[in-house]
């Protein structure tokens, strides 16, 4: 009768071991894959960029996108987003007519203001192209636009510029 006991008292060893050895194991295994602790830069800057550029194909050979419109639309406007947190006053944007890519004339086929306003708390604004209906003359005229920002906002490099091919 012995015997019997002391081979249950063995079994008994052998899964309490088979128990500490898991979670022994468990615990090396937690110990070698928890996070490591890494400081990631934080991007900090201000931007504005045209939405259409974001999201639009730019023309072949051009880092822009062009924007088909008829002479009889009346106003274009243009989604400006603002790639920082929002602010709590209004900010004047400054934009400029490119020359390179402009075949349209001021205040015969559009007119513009050169500024717009991103009102506070929002993370949006509006330049408004304004054209001139000039009939039906046939064939295009190009407005090339790129946003210039203003003392504490700089334009994005890649989605600054925006074309507007108005029709005639």
């Amino acid at each position: 009768m012995v015997i019997p006991i002391l081979t249950k008292i063995e079994a008994t060893k052998i899964e309490i071991m088979k128990k500490i050895l898991s979670l022994l194991s468990l615990v090396v295994v937690l110990a070698f894959s928890s996070c490591i602790d890494q400081e990631y830069p934080l991007w900090d800057g201000s931007l504005v960029e045209f939405q259409d550029a974001v999201v639009r194909t730019p023309v072949a050979g051009q880092n822009y996108p062009r924007i088909t419109v008829n002479n009889k639309v009346g106003t274009v406007s243009l989604q400006v987003n603002l790639v920082a947190p929002q602010r709590a006053s209004d900010e004047t944007i400054n934009y400029t007519v490119v020359p390179e890519g402009t075949t349209a004339v001021s205040g015969t086929d559009y007119s513009v203001s050169g500024s717009l306003v991103i009102p506070a708390n929002s993370s949006t604004g509006t330049l408004t192209v304004n054209v001139v209906d000039t009939g039906a003359l046939g064939g295009s005229v190009d407005l090339l636009l790129r946003l210039d920002g203003n003392a504490s906002i700089s334009p994005s490099e890649n989605y600054k510029q925006v074309q507007i091919r108005i029709t005639r």
